[in-house]
């Protein structure tokens, strides 16, 4: 197995590979709207992603971010279909949080969504349910409220099966 850094400059195929991944993962395997699921997205240049390839076939995927300078963000970790539980994702989460320690990094958080809670917690994150998970977002404004379906309670499953959750490490 290869693992690539994504960053300025890298070559056309690593967007494409981390494009495929999130494709599979998300808007296949989950249902999420193409167009919802690339609607936040930066300009390809911008991009700092880590990816993983086996047999010369992407499998995983993560972004990279930093919201402040002691903090990182790991962002849309992505598993292909066929590879789920097969360990990509421990390898994917550690390259990330290594990249991230070499820019000084000491505090890492992930907006994942609920039901992988448990898998974060086994690397060693916590839950914080008290904070909102896109407090750590480029496009969220502090003062802005998220929209809230009124027939629809804050934790309860969103219209894809899943609430968002933040989880964190202190490193």
């Amino acid at each position: 197995m290869e693992i690539y850094r994504i960053e300025k400059g890298a070559e056309t195929w690593k967007y494409k590979a981390y494009d495929y991944v999130r494709t599979d993962a998300f808007c296949v395997g989950q249902s999420i709207p193409i167009e919802l699921e690339f609607s936040h997205d930066e300009k390809e240049e911008d991009l700092q992603a880590v990816i993983l390839i086996e047999d010369h076939k992407p499998v995983a995927g993560c972004r990279i971010a930093f919201p402040d300078e002691k903090i990182g963000k790991i962002e849309r970790v992505c598993v292909v279909r066929g590879k789920q539980k097969g360990g990509y994702g421990r390898i994917l989460i550690q390259e990330a949080e290594n990249w991230l320690k070499e820019y000084g990094v000491n505090h890492i958080v992930i907006s994942s969504q609920d039901r992988a809670a448990g898998f974060y917690e086994k690397l060693g994150y916590q839950l914080n349910p008290d904070v909102d998970p896109s407090v750590y977002d480029k496009h969220h404004k502090q003062e802005e409220k998220p929209k809230q379906e009124p027939s629809r309670p804050k934790n309860a499953p969103g219209p894809f099966g899943f609430t968002c959750v933040l989880v964190e490490k202190y490193l």
